[in-house]
């Protein structure tokens, strides 16, 4: 009998809490207050409602008040409960129960993009998983945290190969996500000489920890690209032509509650990459050997590079540094784990201009590659294969061994950054792109027939479908418009770093003091870097006022121009 009396009563409680609530949201902002004393807080219909942070290191606050019947704004208060800092917008009220994860003084979270065409579809060896890893159109944010100590340390020691263990979080549009001990590290070469650094993050390769499927990658400082775009449309344009590559996207970036900047997200061909791009996740996928080539190594002292060519029956000669391993080993990698590329590089060395079409597939994915340096060419890539044979992958399929994919990588240096006299580079003749004559592929793959029809064919094709103003600057535009407010922000922040003055040793390739670099890099091969430092709309929209970097635009309009006018198209 009390049970019948009391259930009704709960009822009546339980509705009036209800509809007390529901005229409330709860307001969710990512922002980063200058000191702790300081306090975020949303200004609702003129009245202030202070929010609160999970924990002190995290960036997103939030907080419930009543749904705003006019508008809403975030600001930061002073100890004092004192306006420090306010939104410059008003936002529009919400018709949920919560906000999504909104970004102090950023208007729009979710961007209209005009996306580059899809060419050509997904050449067959891709079997990638879907994952939100990159929506372009967004872009979220990422903290790292931990030992200060030990950020400290990675910083003050930026040209050396030195890890942490550190903490990282994601803070999605609708999700938060914390991942434990990620080993943090520097990334890159030349980025580590300028005070915005890259980073690399590992996950564990074991357990079940990982991003949207993902587990280890690089935050990309765009740190050399006044543009900050040219990384985005490259890799978009990878995926435009179908062929493997990472993804990529944008993130801002903070180290312990301290802004590092606006950042480009992608992918290291590190496992369960292979996996994910090759075999649509399967956990029980055995990679093949992926091999990177990266010109020569640091302390190399005899002329080999990563040029694929045959340097005998001696494995030792293929593992002196200018290749690495990524995956296909759980070892340290020994000379013996070169042998498979040995044998490739041996065929490659064996063919002739009668080699046919059918003996190459037997050991190369030709569509791949042709795409890959179609895109080289069309976009200026100036360290890569056929320049500085470098920043690219061999991956041997395991399931078809001895038939290997190719993958670009580290699109920085492209659209205009240039290491070689831009003439070369935006030459409509293909032949005269340096290296095309003089690395091992693409000189013996081209010199048939067949292929090298192919090859004028896809460039051409590019070119009118993809690679020139009508279709590029709309996207490009659109992702201006996306990022600016970021951009300005970047711009105003120091880095973590400093200025390093690199060495001839960090320049030159290890044993290149034997071989003139006319001979290793091709023609064009720059030999004065000074340059005029370039602005955002310069580097992006000209003029450059120089003879050593086009603009974004400019080369992408001059390029098309000169490949339509060598076709007389």
């Amino acid at each position: 009998m009390k049970l019948n009396i009391l259930a009704p009563l709960k009822i009546s409680l339980l509705a009036s809490l209800v509809l007390g609530q529901a005229n409330n949201v709860t307001y969710n902002v990512i922002a980063f207050p200058e000191s702790p004393d300081m306090f975020v807080a949303v200004i609702v219909d003129n009245n202030t409602y202070r929010l609160a942070a999970s924990t002190s290191g995290s960036l997103l606050y939030s907080g419930n008040a009543p749904a705003a019947q006019n508008e809403y704004h975030y600001v930061i208060l002073d100890n004092a409960n004192q306006v420090n800092v306010s939104e410059a917008f008003s936002r529009s009220p919400t018709q949920n129960e919560t906000t999504i994860n909104e970004f102090f003084n950023r208007s729009s979270v979710t961007h209209q993009l005009n996306y580059l065409p899809q060419v050509y579809e997904p050449v067959p060896a891709i079997n990638r998983i879907k994952s939100d890893l990159h929506v372009l159109n967004q872009i979220p944010t990422i903290q790292i945290w931990g030992n200060q100590t030990a950020i400290d340390i990675l910083h003050k020691n930026q040209v050396q190969d030195l890890d942490f263990e550190l903490n990282v979080t994601y803070y999605g549009l609708n999700n938060v996500q914390e991942f434990q001990n990620v080993k943090v590290s520097l990334a890159g070469r030349s980025s580590r000489w300028i005070p915005k650094l890259s980073y690399g993050l590992k996950m564990k390769t074991k357990g079940d920890q990982n991003l949207y499927g993902y587990k280890k990658f690089k935050l990309r400082a765009l740190g050399m690209d006044p543009s900050y775009v040219r990384e985005c449309v490259s890799y978009s344009t990878l995926k435009a032509v179908g062929i493997p590559a990472s993804g990529f996207s944008y993130v801002r970036l903070f180290i312990n509650k301290q802004p590092a900047g606006l950042y480009g997200f992608i992918e290291t061909f590190q496992d369960p990459w292979t996996a994910n791009v090759f075999a649509g996740g399967d956990t029980s996928y055995k990679p093949g050997y992926l091999y990177q080539g990266q010109l020569a190594g640091e302390n190399q002292t005899v002329s080999v590079f990563s040029d694929l060519s045959y340097y005998g029956d001696n494995t030792t000669l293929y593992s002196l540094g200018q290749y690495k391993i990524k995956t296909g080993t759980d070892k340290d990698e020994t000379p013996d784990d070169f042998k498979e590329l040995q044998d490739f590089t041996k065929f490659i060395n064996s063919t002739s201009s009668d080699t046919t079409v059918e003996e190459w597939e037997k050991h190369l994915d030709t569509e791949i590659f042709t795409r890959a340096m179609a895109i080289e060419d069309l976009l200026g890539f100036s360290d890569a294969y056929m320049t500085l044979l470098n920043n690219f992958y061999v991956y041997n399929d395991p399931k078809s061994p001895g038939r290997y994919i190719y993958i670009p990588a580290d699109l920085d240096t492209t659209i205009g950054i240039a290491l070689y006299e831009l003439d070369y580079l935006l030459t409509g003749n293909y032949s005269e792109h340096p290296g095309f004559n003089i690395r091992p592929l693409t000189s013996k793959l081209f010199s048939n027939q067949i292929m090298v029809n192919h090859y004028q064919q896809v460039i051409l094709n590019l070119t009118q479908q993809l690679v020139n103003p009508d279709i590029m600057y709309p996207f490009i535009d659109s992702v201006v418009n996306m990022i600016y407010p970021d951009v300005e922000w970047d711009l105003t922040l120091p880095g973590m770093g400093t200025f390093h003055l690199p060495s001839m040793e960090d320049i030159n390739p290890g044993g290149a003091e034997n071989t003139t670099s006319n001979s290793i890099f091709g023609p064009g091969f720059k030999t004065n870097w000074t340059d005029i430092p370039q602005t955002f709309e310069s580097s992006l929209n000209g003029p450059t006022n120089s003879t050593a970097t086009e603009s974004v635009k400019g080369f992408i309009a001059k390029k098309s121009a000169n490949v339509l006018a060598f076709y007389k198209k």
